[in-house]
Parts: C-alpha cells; structure tokens; sequence
C-alpha cells in the first residue's frame, strides 16, 4: 500500500509542477502582450504629437511601433497565454480527479491516472527547463524538502520565460509524500 501512495503523490507532484509551469508561462505572456500594446499605444500617440514638430523623430516612433506590432502579431504572446491557460487548468481538474479518490485507488486506478497525465503532457509545448527548475523548487520548498532545491544561476533567472536552459544535472525528482518524510 505504501508503493501506492508514493505512485499517487508522485502523479499528483507531476501534475502540481505542470499547472505551476503553466501559470507562470500564461502570467508571462500575458505581460509581454500587454507590455506591447502599451508600447504600441504610447509610441503611436507620441509619433503623431511629433509629426509637425520633428518629422524624423516621428519616423523612427512610427517604425518602432511597427517592429513591435509584428513582433507580437508574429510571436502571438497572447494566444500562447491563453494556451497555457487552458493546459494548468486541466491540469489542475485533473489534480481534482486524484484528489477526490482519497484513499480509495488501486494500480488501475492510478494507471489511469498517469495514462490521463501522459496525454495531457503529449499535447503541451516543449518546456523550458530553468522555468521547470524553479517551479521543481518552489514546490519542493512549499512541501519543507529544501533538500531538494535545485539553485538556478542568476543568469538563469530573468531569462528563465525566454530561453530553454539544459537542466539535466539538475535535481527535479519528486520528494516523497509530506506524511512519509
């Protein structure tokens, strides 16, 4: 019995990581598309205020809005948030499921359970591991297993949501269940 419990909270580690993941990831983008309507906003009205008084300066505000119009048109921050919106979401109601067995689950049950999980992951965009790394240790912090913690290098940290950092020496095994340590 105790192999099924630790089978069930590593499932449930599996899917608290990858709705975190994805929050982070919708939080994130959601910004950055915002950030660029803004930008689009104040540059617009500043390139209109300066087409008489200086042509040039308004140029360059009006190529510069451009730029980041496409950029955000092209990269799409705010579909991808809504992406991950819907992926932690199901995640979670996922996480729901397992919850509301309680005790009450036996290897099919949690078979089910991991095939569910493995489904939802096939369908997720590829991952970014610095990102992967601190949700691994917010997480492990949260359940008191600091042993577990992986540091990210401060490098890392601010560009954790823009680029994919190799993790592999990393520490992101799931702690055992809180009521086991």
């Amino acid at each position: 019995m105790a192999d099924l419990h630790q089978r069930c909270w590593d499932i449930r580690w599996r899917l608290m990581m990858s709705s975190m993941y994805h929050q982070k990831r919708e939080r994130f983008l959601d910004g950055l598309d915002r950030f660029a309507k803004f930008l689009s906003a104040i540059g617009g009205a500043a390139a209109f205020a300066q087409i008489k008084a200086d042509p040039e300066l308004s140029m360059w505000f009006a190529g510069s809005i451009a730029l980041i119009s496409t950029l955000s048109l092209t990269y799409g921050p705010a579909a991808k948030a809504r992406r991950h919106a819907e992926l932690a979401r199901d995640y979670k109601r996922l996480e729901a499921e397992l919850v509301e067995c309680g005790n009450d689950f036996d290897d099919a049950k949690l078979s089910g359970f991991d095939a569910k999980l493995l489904r939802l992951e096939a369908s997720e965009p590829a991952t970014l591991g610095a990102l992967v790394t601190q949700c691994h240790n917010e997480l492990s912090v949260a359940f008191d297993h600091a042993a577990k913690v992986t540091p990210l290098p401060w490098w890392q940290r601010p560009l954790k949501n823009v680029f994919d950092f190799d993790q592999s020496l990393g520490n992101v095994t799931p702690p055992t269940k809180p009521d086991q340590a």
